[in-house]
């Protein structure tokens, strides 16, 4: 499969009550286009920095990543924000909804920024919806909506514009087993459609889902099952 993503000997610095944080340490990593990767690791181990640094929500310190075979670190914060608008979708634990939004406006966002007409955001809002299983509740605002039902809009919201990659930050960690259960099971779905995953979360059974695990600790990859696979 070709790579979608590669970092090369990335490192990220922060600087926080004077003191140098290093989140990642050249890291240098590889996702295949189709791929569905879950990133484990404690608290503070790098992990979410990875995701913001794929995402183009943050830029490495040192080295250079390329989305697609273009080089995004080199590229200005508009051309940054037309990469994260077309390529990638987002998914976040706290699902990010506006509760004055209907779920079908709600996923109607992300086209708005990219100038399509209120009849095609319309179109595709609904088909989205459909493709997580809630053609019944478009209507329904984020409060009437269960805590499942309202990541599953923050899934059809982050699909909307057919990213070429879709990141999920704790996708879970708000939910209850059931529910969690059921998002997986989407994301299963998604996978097999063919949509390029990437799960960070600090659960080895969210991880089991999976084709790919990866292990962070202190900012550095300690484990790749992919590497052992292909070692095998």
């Amino acid at each position: 499969m070709a790579d979608l993503a590669r970092l090369e000997h990335v490192s990220r610095r922060y600087t926080m009550g004077g003191n140098e944080v290093l989140a990642l340490r050249d890291v240098s990593f590889k996702l295949s286009e189709g791929e569905m990767t879950a990133v484990i690791g404690a608290s503070g181990s790098g992990k979410s920095t990875l995701l913001n640094v794929l995402g183009t929500l943050d830029r490495p310190t040192s080295g250079r990543y390329a989305l697609a075979g273009t080089w995004v670190h080199e590229l200005d914060e508009p051309a940054l924000a037309r990469i994260r608008n077309e390529r990638i979708g987002f998914v976040f634990q706290a699902f990010n909804l506006l509760p004055s939004y209907s779920a079908l406006e709600n996923v109607e966002l992300p086209m708005v920024y990219g100038g399509l007409r209120a009849s095609e955001r319309r179109s595709r809002a609904r088909d989205a919806l459909c493709r997580v299983g809630l053609e019944d509740r478009m209507d329904h605002r984020p409060t009437e909506l269960s805590g499942g039902q309202q990541q599953r809009v923050a899934i059809a919201r982050a699909l909307v514009n057919r990213p070429r990659l879709l990141l999920a930050d704790e996708p879970t960690g708000a939910l209850d087993s059931a529910n969690s259960e059921q998002v997986l099971g989407l994301f299963s779905r998604l996978h097999e459609e063919g949509t390029t995953l990437l799960l960070v979360t600090h659960d080895p059974k969210v991880a089991k889902h999976a084709d790919r695990v990866v292990t962070f600790s202190d900012g550095r990859i300690v484990s790749d099952t992919a590497e052992v696979t292909h070692a095998a």
